[in-house]
């Protein structure tokens, strides 16, 4: 009985972490993310309708804890303007509107589409990659969702990118439940607390020993 409530809770995990979504299933307010570098993060926003998304990119002023690793993925040199939307890369930042295609770019790679659930219980949402869903429950209406991303993206109000504080996702889920919350940035903090949890247990055994 149990193998059995264990086994269709990795299916539908499974489902959520590998379904794609057709650009034409997509509808007006969704929260919509892509993988990035390897799999190793998440990239968010909202879709708009028309084929656009309306997402947060990194800023000017950003700091970020790993500068190295996503210059790579942010900005390597001056690109050429997206001939859909305009959309240019390696100028543009902040709150910005693209075609689905620039929101899917991944380097030279453009990946699938990916739509963000909400409302999941806790049990579903413990074995759940993060970035991928929340328990938190979404009560707004699809054009509220919108008007509150097109408003952000009007005057680039969602203040400078930060990994931890104040990414795509705070963006996407404060567009969908007027809340900024970050289930990756939650988990890489949790981990981190851990891995200095461990270290301080092994400081003191090594001090105890001496």
């Amino acid at each position: 009985m149990v193998m059995t409530i264990i086994n269709k809770i990795l299916t539908i995990l499974m489902q959520l972490m590998w379904k794609v979504e057709r650009p034409e299933d997509l509808k007006h307010g969704d929260h919509v993310y892509r993988y990035g570098w390897y799999g190793l993060y998440s990239h968010h926003g909202i879709y708009v309708g028309e084929g656009y998304v309306i997402h947060f990119t990194r800023t000017e002023s950003q700091k970020t804890i790993f500068p190295s690793l996503f210059k790579t993925s942010y900005k390597q040199e001056v690109s050429s303007s997206c001939p859909e939307c305009g959309y240019q890369e390696s100028i543009d930042g902040g709150v910005v509107k693209t075609c689905l295609n620039c929101f899917r770019q991944d380097g030279k790679k453009l990946r699938s589409l990916h739509r963000y659930e909400y409302g999941w219980p806790l049990l579903r949402f413990k074995f759940a990659r993060r970035g991928t869903c929340t328990t938190l429950l979404d009560t707004k209406l699809p054009h509220e969702v919108v008007n509150k991303a097109s408003e952000l993206h009007a005057d680039n109000s969602f203040g400078d990118h930060n990994l931890i504080n104040n990414n795509c996702e705070h963006f996407a889920t404060y567009c969908r439940i007027d809340y900024r919350a970050s289930e990756q940035a939650a988990f890489f903090c949790e981990c981190v607390g851990k891995v200095k949890e461990a270290k301080e247990w092994i400081v003191k055994k090594l001090l105890r020993r001496n």
